[in-house]
């Protein structure tokens, strides 16, 4: 029998073990709630700069496919070369870097980031050397302004595009990182709060709910972030980094099945008017109906995309032009609100670069345009040729 001082011992030890459990098990919720918060927060952190990101990319992808009708117009000798598009989109591109000015970055993002900031001052300064080139008038000098355009300025765009996709691919990681790390701190906290067992079962019941909520609130904030990442918050159709990633897949296709797919390129007629007129919210709902209707008159499997502003990009697998042409007259009649639409497109078997099945799918709606606008122009792969051969 124990005599009243084992007693009091063992009922000292006991409260001891008990008050241990207890302050492990609030030790435990603290970090696991404090390690989900800190997950949280950079989540939200890495998803706002993931999105000024992705924007820049596109906008450096933009700035290449402009510079490429640039060169066009100007071997053309177009009256008045499209310069003054790839130089707003530059000054977009710009405000969009400057995002990141006030963001702690880590070392290897700072270096991309100032390396696409040295190829976009390199590009500005060749494009000031190309405008003054052209000045001369002669047609010697309009060749060589080109070829500053092919060889030194697209190389410079080219780069600043690939350090901001390298740096939009380093920020999304990081905020997928920081995310797994607050789930595997959640776990372990859960792990050691079912260990305490005995009189903090109660407590380790209900902390386990708050972090399975934790838990969800951040799966909940995963999916928010590739959402972000693929589709385009205002149309809800996939954004620019789908249509640059399915492109290629789809070229891959055509040369491996011996179909032809076809690219075409959408612009709303008009659209700035339409703006002005009615206000930017009403455009924006215009463009989100525009964009959802062109959606669901297209098959499984294909794909609208928006490529920029108020342009689309369609990618038709297993379509020829001509087919494809079809398809556009229905798409003509289908546009709400009145509203109507230049297209080009341009069918290929996938053994060019997608910039260049691109390019002439932006020549075809160069026509479109030229030609009265609300109308489809088709460009075939032999046309483009000698296109660019003149």
């Amino acid at each position: 029998m124990l005599n009243p001082k084992q007693l009091s011992w063992r009922l000292f030890g006991s409260v001891v073990v008990v008050m241990v459990l207890v302050f492990g098990a609030l030790i435990s919720s603290w970090v696991g709630m404090n390690a989900e918060e800190g997950g949280k927060q950079a989540v939200f952190e890495a998803s706002s700069l993931a999105r000024n990101a992705l924007e820049a990319k596109s906008l450096a992808a933009e700035l290449t496919s402009a510079q490429s009708v640039y060169a066009l117009d100007v071997l053309r000798d177009a009256p008045s070369p499209n310069r003054e598009t790839y130089l707003r989109v530059l000054a977009q591109l710009r405000e969009r870097l400057a995002g990141f000015d006030e963001a702690a970055l880590p070392g290897n993002e700072q270096a991309l980031l100032r390396s696409a900031r040295r190829a976009i001052d390199r590009f500005q300064k060749l494009d000031s050397e190309i405008d003054t080139t052209l000045r001369r008038g002669a047609k010697a000098d309009k060749l060589e302004a080109v070829e500053y355009i092919v060889d030194a300025a697209s190389a410079q765009a080219l780069h600043a595009s690939e350090m901001v996709r390298a740096l939009a691919e380093l920020v999304i990681r990081r905020a997928e990182e920081a995310s797994e790390a607050a789930s595997i701190a959640s776990y372990h906290a859960r792990i050691l709060l079912i260990a305490f067992g005995g009189s903090s079962l109660l407590l380790a019941l209900i902390l386990a709910r708050v972090l399975t909520d934790s838990m969800a609130k951040r799966a909940d904030l995963m999916q928010r972030l590739e959402e972000l990442a693929r589709i385009d918050g205002l149309t809800g159709v996939p954004n620019r980094r789908v249509w640059d990633e399915e492109l290629g897949k789809g070229l891959e296709r055509a040369r491996r099945t011996g179909q032809l797919c076809t690219v075409g390129i959408i612009d709303l007629d008009h659209f700035k008017r339409y703006n002005d007129t009615y206000g930017h919210p009403e455009g924006d709902a215009l463009l989100k109906a525009v964009a959802q209707v062109l959606a669901a008159q297209l098959r499984i499997g294909d794909l609208i995309a928006r490529y920029g502003g108020e342009e689309f990009a369609v990618l038709l697998h297993d379509c020829d032009a001509e087919r494809a042409r079809y398809l556009f007259a229905r798409l003509h009649q289908s546009v709400p609100s009145g509203q109507t639409f230049s297209a080009g497109i341009a069918d290929t078997d996938g053994k060019e670069d997608d910039h260049l099945v691109v390019a002439r799918a932006d020549e075809a709606l160069y026509r479109a345009k030229a030609g009265g606008r609300n109308r489809t122009e088709v460009v075939s792969p032999p046309m483009a040729g000698r296109a660019i051969a003149a």
